[in-house]
């Protein structure tokens, strides 16, 4: 059944597609997993025009590999994809973080305090060693980093594949690693570059932030997947 917080005018496919992705992301649909239109059809109890529609909507965002008259393959993270990501990731957190210490407000009291705010979580999760609170953190401190940058496209490029990422990272162990604790560091670096409007040590903080989150990725590659939800 398509459950969904959209409008009730919303087109069906859409709402189908917002819900094939956060059960992508929550594990009941497993990468790699090949998904027939009967089998969403039935699952999602709609017909299989909007399953249709729904699953090229997410070939668009990268999730899924359409196969003809097939359905669709949930699309696999191995070591390339999360090369290639954090690659583009980098440089598009960069840009953006760049863009923020640039903007007139980037100094203010308030811009510098919702940093701050994002920040206590993190640390807090860093310093009793709580994996999932931790990534969890980060995440909602880099996307909010990201909108100061002013740039939706760059947002909305970062976070289709970056999905794909989170329920790679969700189905399996939450693994404890050196490199997490360089995430909370680097966040720091990146509120000090806020608060001095310096665009070198924002750039130079995304990139060890990158480097530590790419590390941490490719560990998990060795980390066998968790049961799949029933």
């Amino acid at each position: 059944m398509v459950r969904s917080t959209h409008p009730i005018n919303t087109p069906t496919y859409l709402r189908l597609r917002d819900q094939i992705r956060a059960d992508i992301e929550d594990g009941c649909w497993r990468l790699g997993q090949h998904l027939t239109l009967h089998e969403l059809s039935v699952h999602y109890r709609v017909s299989n025009v909007p399953v249709r529609e729904a699953l090229l909507q997410l070939q668009g965002d990268g999730m899924v590999d359409m196969r003809m008259n097939k359905g669709a393959v949930v699309r696999a993270v191995d070591a390339r994809f999360i090369d290639e990501y954090f690659d583009v990731r980098e440089a598009l957190q960069a840009m953006l973080l760049s863009q923020a210490c640039r903007a007139a407000w980037t100094g203010s009291a308030q811009t510098l305090a919702g940093v701050t705010a994002l920040l206590r979580p993190l640390e807090e999760a860093t310093r009793f060693g709580r994996v999932r609170e931790l990534l969890a953190a980060d995440d909602a401190l880099q996307e909010h980093l990201g909108r100061l940058g002013g740039n939706g496209q760059a947002l909305g490029m970062q976070a289709s594949r970056g999905r794909l990422l989170e329920a790679f990272r969700r189905a399996r162990v939450a693994l404890w690693a050196p490199e997490l604790e360089i995430l909370v560091v680097q966040g720091e670096a990146m509120l000090q570059a806020l608060r001095h409007a310096d665009p070198v040590i924002a750039s130079e903080a995304v990139r060890r932030h990158v480097a530590a989150s790419r590390t941490y990725m490719t560990r998990l590659l060795k980390v066998p997947e968790t049961p799949a939800p029933k």
